[in-house]
C-alpha cells in the first residue's frame, strides 16, 4: 500500500501547499512537509519506518495469540499562557486527560452511533493516558506545569517551552491561538519519524479551546502513535482520493468539518468495490476481505467533527508504533519509565502555587497597567491566579500607602497608592494540602507627580542612581529587556541598553510578541511657545546568527510614547523601526559602540496637546529574532532637534540644515553675529537663484527659520548659502 500513498503524495503535494490557507482542525502535515523541506533524508527514513511498520502488522496480524496488553502512557501538560482564557483550570485539565483515556479505552458513549457498515471494525487501543506524578527531576507532580509566554499568541513550535524528556512523557503543550505557519488549526502533533530529526518539537500543541473538544487530544495523539489522516499524508481533504496505509479504512477524499451528515456518513466516492487480497507465507492466497464501500468518516483522524471510533487496523498500526523504538515511543510504556515518571502512582495531594497578574484597569489603554502615578483616580487591577491545588484562602499584603493593604479576596482587588516608587506585593495561597507564597518587590509602579524639569531637561544616563525614576520592566523576566550598561556612551562610559541579543542558542522560543518598557518621570512643559523636541541618541545594529540565518529582515522596533492621564492613556508619538534602528549593519556577536560616530541623533517633536504641566514618556521595544542590541544616551528636551547644539558649537559649522533629505520645506539652525543680520539664498545645480530672503534678529542668538517647500521648486538638490557678518557658508539640501 505505500507506493499507492507514495503515488498519491506525489500528485497532489502542490495542492496540499496550496490548501493550508483553508480551515484545517489539524497542521499536522503541513508540519512534515515544512521539516521535510528542512531534511530531505526524512521522506527515506519515513519510508523505511512504515515499511517496517507494515511487517510487524503483517505478523502480528497472522499470530493466533490476540494482543490484550494494555499499555499506561505518562503525559504532562504544559500551559504557555499570558493569564488569558488559555489559563485552563486544574480540574478542567483532570477533566480532559481522563476523557482521552476513555477515548483510547473505547469506552466512549458515543461509538454505538457509528453506521452498521463500520460496527465489526471499531478498534480499542487499550491504552490510558496518565498524567505523571513525577518530574524530571523526581519532584512530585500533578503532571500539569504553567508558563508565562507571550507566546502563547500566534503560537507555533517555538511556544513549546520547557519540555520534559519526550521518550519518558507525551508532552502537551496548550496554547491561546496559533501563528501562519498552524492558521486556522486546532492542534498539530509530530509523527514518531519527525520527532527523529526534531526531537525537541516531539509532542502535541494545542488550543485551549480544543482541548476537550471534538476528541481533538485523542487525534493528535493518533499522529503521535504514526496515523495519518485517512486520505494520506496531506493536508488536503476534499481534493483526491487517498490511503492511509491502513487496510479498514477504506480510501477517501477526506471531509472538511460537517458532522454526522449522510454526505459524509455514507460517501462512496474512492471507496466502491474496495476490498484486500491476503497472502499465506507460501506465497498462495489466503484470503480476500471485502471492506465496507462507505469511508469512514466516523474516524478520530477524519475531519468531520463526527469523530467516534478507531478501526482495528489503526489500533494494530498505533501500538506498533508505541512498541517501536523510532522516537524512543516503546521506552514510554516500559516498566522502569512507569516507575520513574509515577504514572501508575496515585495523585499526590500537593500544596497551592501561590500566583498573581496584574490586569488592564477600567480606563486604562494598555493590555495591563503597571505605572500610574501616586492618588490615580484609576486602580491597579490584581487577579488571584494561584494553582496546583484547591486554594481554600489568600492574604494580599500591598506597600505604598494602598487603600487596601491587606486583603483575603479571592479574586480580583483593585488598589490605589498614595506613595511613589516599586510597590511589593505579596499572596499567601492557602490549601488542606498546605501553603505557598509568591512576594514581587517591583510588581507596579507608581510615578511621582513631582516634575523634575522641563524645557532644557537632560539626563545621560550616569548610574543606577541618576535614573531610580526610571522605572524599566521586563514583563516576561526573559534575555531581551532594558538596562543600565557600563561599557558604551557619549563623553562617559554609560547609557541605556536594550538587550535585543540572543545568547540563549534556543532550539524553541522567539522574541516575536515580546515587549519592554522604559517610562520616564514627569515633566512641566506647560507655558512654553514654540516647539519641542525629545532628543535622545542610539547606536544599534542587528544580527543573522538567530532562527532565520540569511535574513535581511530586521523586525526589532521602537515606539515612543506620550500620557498627560497620569499613565492610564498613552498615545504614540514617534518610533523607528528595521534598518534604520540598525543602523550599524550587521554583528555576529554582540554589538558595542565604541566610538562617538557610531551614534546617531533621534528628534521628536512633542505636539502642543502634551505640552502639560504633567507629561510623561515611555519607550517601548518590540524584539524581533535578527536584533542586536540597542544604546540609548543624552535624553534631552529642548527647542532644537538632536545634535543642533553640537553642530553650533563646531568650529566646522556655523549653521545646520534639517530635515535633510527634506520633503515638506526644511529649517535653518545658526548662530547670529554681532548686529543679529542674517541672509541667505538657495540655488539649484544650474546655479540659478530659487530663492532668498534677508532677516534680523538677536545678535550673538541662537535661531531657527524655516523654509518652505515652495521655496524649492522641483525636487532635487540644492545649495543653501548663509551669510553672517559678511561670512558666507554654503551646504546641500536635498528636496524630495
Amino acid at each position: 500500500m505505500f507506493n499507492k500513498f507514495i503515488l498519491l503524495v506525489v500528485a497532489i503535494v502542490c495542492l496540499a501547499h496550496a490548501g493550508y490557507a483553508q480551515y484545517k482542525p489539524c497542521s499536522t502535515d503541513e508540519h512534515y512537509w515544512q521539516l521535510l523541506e528542512k531534511y530531505p533524508q526524512l521522506a527515506d527514513y519515513q519510508k523505511q519506518f512504515d515499511e517496517q511498520t507494515e511487517r510487524v502488522i503483517a505478523e502480528r496480524t497472522s499470530s493466533t495469540t490476540p494482543d490484550t496488553t494494555t499499555y499506561d502512557i505518562p503525559i504532562v501538560i504544559h500551559i504557555i499562557h499570558d493569564y488569558g482564557v488559555e489559563d485552563l483550570a486544574d480540574t478542567v485539565l483532570y477533566d480532559a486527560a481522563a476523557y482521552w483515556t476513555v477515548v483510547y479505552m473505547k469506552q466512549n458513549a458515543d461509538t454505538s452511533g457509528v453506521i452498521t457498515p463500520f460496527v465489526p471494525y471499531i478498534g480499542k487501543p487499550n491504552m490510558r493516558l496518565h498524567l505523571a506524578t513525577k518530574d524530571p527531576n523526581g519532584k512530585p507532580t500533578k503532571g500539569i506545569v504553567r508558563f508565562q509566554s507571550y507566546l502563547t499568541e500566534a503560537a507555533d513550535d517555538g511556544a513549546k517551552f520547557g519540555q520534559w524528556p519526550p521518550n519518558e512523557y507525551v508532552n502537551i503543550w496548550v496554547i491561546n491561538t496559533f501563528g501562519a505557519s498552524a492558521t486556522g488549526a486546532a492542534a498539530y502533533a509530530y509523527i514518531p519519524a519527525s520527532a527523529v530529526f526534531e526531537p525537541y518539537y516531539d509532542g502535541i500543541i494545542c488550543l485551549s479551546s480544543y482541548a476537550n473538544y471534538a476528541k481533538t487530544v485523542p487525534h493528535e495523539m493518533g499522529h503521535v502513535l504514526n496515523l495519518y489522516h485517512p486520505w494520506g499524508s496531506t493536508n488536503s481533504p476534499d481534493v483526491a482520493c487517498g490511503d492511509d496505509q491502513v487496510d479498514d479504512t477504506p480510501p477517501t477524499k477526506g471531509h472538511n468539518p460537517s458532522g454526522c451528515l449522510p454526505v459524509a456518513l455514507y460517501d462512496t466516492a474512492c471507496a466502491t468495490g474496495y476490498m484486500k487480497t491476503y497472502m499465506s507465507s507460501d506465497g498462495t492466497m489466503d484470503s480476500v476481505v471485502n471492506y465496507p464501500d462507505t469511508t469512514n468518516a466516523q474516524n478520530i483522524m477524519d475531519y468531520t467533527y463526527c469523530q467516534e471510533m478507531f478501526t482495528k487496523g489503526q489500533v494494530v498500526r498505533m501500538r506498533t508504533a508505541l512498541t517501536s523504538a523510532t522516537a524512543g515511543r516503546n521506552n514510554l510504556i516500559t516498566a522502569s519509565n512507569l516507575a520513574l515518571t509515577g504514572a501508575l502512582a496515585p495523585m499526590p495531594d500537593l500544596p497551592p502555587i501561590a500566583d498573581f497578574t496584574v490586569n488592564k484597569c477600567n480606563t486604562c489603554s494598555d493590555l495591563r497597567s503597571y505605572f500610574l502615578i501616586a492618588n490615580s483616580t484609576s486602580s491597579f487591577t490584581f487577579r488571584n491566579a494561584s494553582w496546583n491545588d484547591t486554594v481554600s484562602d489568600v492574604l494580599w499584603t500591598f506597600s505604598n500607602g494602598a487603600t487596601s493593604p491587606t486583603s483575603t479576596t479571592m479574586g480580583i482587588i483593585g488598589n490605589h497608592f498614595s506613595t511613589p516608587g516599586w510597590v511589593t506585593v505579596s499572596l499567601v495561597a492557602n490549601s488542606n494540602a498546605g501553603s505557598d507564597t509568591l512576594t514581587n518587590t517591583h510588581t507596579v509602579y507608581v510615578a511621582d507627580t513631582a516634575t523634575v524639569g522641563g524645557l532644557g531637561y537632560t539626563q545621560s544616563f550616569t548610574s543606577d542612581s541618576a535614573i531610580a525614576n526610571w522605572p524599566m520592566f521586563n514583563f516576561y523576566n526573559n534575555q531581551f529587556k532594558w538596562e543600565f550598561y557600563t561599557g558604551a556612551g557619549i563623553g562617559d562610559n554609560s547609557c541605556l541598553r536594550y538587550r535585543s541579543f540572543d545568547s540563549s542558542q534556543r532550539y524553541t522560543g522567539s522574541a516575536v510578541g515580546d515587549h519592554d518598557d522604559i517610562y520616564t518621570p514627569a515633566f512641566n512643559l506647560s507655558n512654553t511657545t514654540g516647539n519641542i523636541y525629545l532628543n535622545f541618541y542610539t547606536s544599534g545594529a542587528y544580527t543573522h546568527t538567530g532562527l532565520y540565518p540569511g535574513s535581511t529582515y530586521v523586525n526589532d522596533s521602537f515606539e515612543i510614547d506620550v500620557s498627560i492621564t497620569g499613565g492610564s492613556i498613552w498615545t504614540k508619538i514617534g518610533g523607528f523601526g528595521g534598518a534604520s534602528l540598525a543602523d550599524k549593519g550587521n554583528y555576529g556577536v554582540e554589538y558595542v559602540p565604541t566610538s562617538i560616530t557610531a551614534w546617531k541623533p533621534r528628534s521628536f517633536t512633542i505636539p502642543a496637546v502634551y505640552h502639560t504641566a504633567n507629561t510623561f514618556f515611555r519607550f517601548r521595544y518590540h524584539p524581533g529574532n535578527t536584533g542586536n542590541d540597542l544604546y540609548i544616551d543624552n535624553f534631552s528636551l529642548d527647542a532644537f532637534p538632536a545634535g543642533i547644539n553640537e553642530v553650533l558649537a563646531s568650529s566646522t559649522s556655523s549653521f545646520n540644515i534639517f530635515p535633510n533629505p527634506a520633503t515638506n520645506g526644511f529649517n535653518l539652525i545658526f548662530k547670529t553675529g554681532n548686529d543679529g543680520t542674517i541672509s541667505y539664498s538657495i540655488k539649484d545645480l544650474t546655479g540659478k537663484v530659487v530663492y532668498e530672503n534677508k532677516k534680523v534678529f538677536a545678535s550673538n542668538s541662537v535661531q531657527q527659520e524655516s523654509v518652505s517647500r515652495d521655496a524649492t521648486p522641483a525636487a532635487g538638490m540644492y545649495f543653501v548659502t548663509l551669510t553672517i557678518d559678511g561670512v558666507n557658508t554654503t551646504q546641500k539640501v536635498v528636496v524630495y
